[in-house]
């Protein structure tokens, strides 16, 4: 049983696909996260188990991605279902293709309001509105644009209409072009921006929060929380990474493209969190995670000076390239699905694709203004949107995914899949999917529902 070739063409090379790749993986989780978890987890001692947990988990799983796109060569729910025909399997499994791009479709949604904030905070850090400001008047100047439905409304369409375009012009002439400009502008950028957080900032106290290993301060929630970030950083478990596999040739190694992925994805989140470490030590404040260190902390910390202004700026188009990227593979899937379901052209799909995702987002963009009020089990509708992509349908698409390769398919289906390639690593691929990887997924997965804190609780000693 043969890899077929693509009827859609391939990458132009093994570099182009790598900047595709690691586009898809450098996001605004990875530059929100990282620092902040190094910093509360032991530094070192988080990021040595951080390592680890890319290798046996998010290291297998990306490349059974990339294998079972580019043996499918299809939309994924058609593909899943050629592929469980091959291997005698129930042809229900068809549904993780089509979870896969119903998740893209809802990260998407919410991550474009988020990108359009940056893109807000980009223009507004240019003009110097945003240096030296107390912690009420940060929050003041983010929910001001947020609880701002038309402005809002404005950067989330903008955003929105960019990605469609680049997707529209194709995965070659559209995202690898695009990819391959934009990656070296966001590594220069990242670089620039840790240089010049260095020297106005607390370099050495940064430093030593992210080299000093300290063990008594990781504990079971920091490896939790370190295999929580391993598998999200990559964008697992959304179709993506198997999109982006169908356009791979048989011969390409896996492995060997998969460690640069991650090469280049730590490399950006250490850079990037060493340059925010030492802006936010430096105005002795403590690290943040998320919405609140990109809009409220890094603002505060930002001196009131050109530097200040140069980092702003910096640090606003950095987000603005790599959401770009990552928004235009995320968009893929959804665009190649609606291609080959509907027998739609290429721009078409890829203008309904943004479509969906664009209603879907003025959910998110309410939810902090018009609709704040409205919520369900103490969540909005954007809460509910982050729960129910980060915390089910991603950690189950990758759970799924680990199964459906170490269990449901026989082993010379595995092997076709598997490709001429590196087959002395195809032993110890299975067994990590059937093994570490499976079960970090399921930690991952009760980590996400509350029910490992349920669990501590119960084995917690009263004082």
């Amino acid at each position: 049983m043969q890899i077929r070739e693509s009827s859609f063409g391939y990458w132009s090379s093994q570099p182009a696909f790598l900047a595709v790749a690691s586009g898809a993986a450098l996001g605004i989780g990875n530059s929100a996260r990282v620092p902040y978890l190094m910093s509360e987890y032991g530094g070192v001692a988080f990021l040595l188990v951080y390592l680890l947990c890319l290798l046996l988990v998010a290291l297998p799983i990306l490349v059974a991605e990339w294998a079972l796109g580019r043996w499918m060569r299809d939309e994924l729910g058609a593909g899943f279902a050629r592929l469980s025909q091959a291997s005698n399997a129930n042809r229900a499994w068809s549904w993780l293709g089509r979870l896969s791009v119903i998740g893209a479709v809802m990260i998407l949604s919410y991550y474009s309001v988020i990108a359009g904030w940056s893109l807000g905070y980009l223009f507004r850090g240019a003009g110097g509105f945003l240096a030296e400001r107390d912690s009420s008047e940060a929050s003041r100047i983010f929910l001001k644009l947020a609880r701002d439905p038309e402005r809002s409304l404005a950067w989330h369409t903008l955003f929105m209409v960019v990605v469609t375009v680049v997707v529209s012009y194709g995965f070659r002439d559209g995202i690898e072009r695009a990819a391959r400009r934009m990656l070296p502008a966001v590594f220069l950028l990242t670089m620039a921006f840790a240089v010049l957080a260095f020297y106005v900032g607390a370099p050495e106290e940064a430093v030593r929060a992210m080299v000093t290993p300290d063990f008594s301060r990781l504990g079971w929630r920091g490896v939790v929380e370190a295999l929580y970030q391993a598998f999200f950083t990559l964008g697992l478990g959304l179709g993506v990474m198997m999109t982006l596999g169908a356009y791979l040739p048989a011969s390409v190694p896996l492995v060997r493209l998969g460690l640069w992925v991650i090469a280049a994805d730590c490399i950006f989140g250490i850079l990037a969190g060493a340059g925010l470490l030492s802006l936010l030590m430096a105005a002795d404040m403590k690290p943040t995670s998320g919405l609140a260190l990109i809009f409220q902390s890094f603002p505060q910390a930002l001196p009131n000076s050109v530097a200040g202004v140069a980092l702003a700026v910096l640090f606003y188009l950095l987000l603005f390239l790599v959401t770009l990227l990552a928004a235009a593979t995320l968009l893929e899937p959804v665009t190649r699905y609606l291609m080959e379901r509907y027998r739609q052209t290429r721009v078409f799909a890829a203008m309904g694709a943004a479509v969906m995702v664009w209603f879907l987002g003025i959910g998110s963009l309410l939810s902090f203004g018009v609709t704040a009020e409205v919520r369900l089990f103490g969540q909005n509708f954007f809460d509910w949107m982050q729960f129910l992509t980060s915390f089910v349908i991603v950690p189950i698409g990758g759970l799924m995914v680990c199964v459906f390769v170490a269990r449901i398919l026989p082993r010379d289906v595995s092997l076709a899949v598997w490709g001429p390639r590196e087959r002395r690593l195809h032993g110890a691929w299975r067994f990590c999917l059937r093994y570490p990887a499976r079960l970090a997924l399921v930690v991952v997965l009760l980590h996400g529902l509350g029910l490992l804190d349920w669990f501590a609780g119960l084995w917690a000693v009263p004082s």
